[in-house]
């Protein structure tokens, strides 16, 4: 069943194409973020002058959760871009 929407089906399509979009931008921002947090846990801290706080911890997951966003709106990685076209094909064969 068939709700009527008013909009023309063109219309429809594209408000699903760019709702996919949406969506595979933020599985790369959120697949961009874990690699980030994966390679920050690798990195050896000496302690330094001043011991690393909670805050600071908090303030660094805040910071690579936007540079994460950033670059998958940069689509310079490319993997929304497959992730797009796989999920398009997958809506095409229903």
């Amino acid at each position: 069943m068939k709700i009527e929407t008013g909009m023309p089906l063109q219309a429809e399509a594209q408000v699903e194409n760019k709702a996919l979009r949406d969506v595979s931008r933020q599985f790369e921002a959120m697949f961009t973020h874990e690699l980030v947090s994966a390679m920050r846990k690798t990195v050896h801290k000496d302690g330094g002058l001043i011991p690393e706080s909670h805050a600071e911890r908090v303030f660094q997951g805040m910071l690579d959760m936007e540079y994460s966003q950033r670059v998958a709106e940069s689509e310079q990685i490319g993997l929304s871009k497959v992730i797009y076209e796989h999920l398009l094909r997958i809506q095409s064969a229903r």
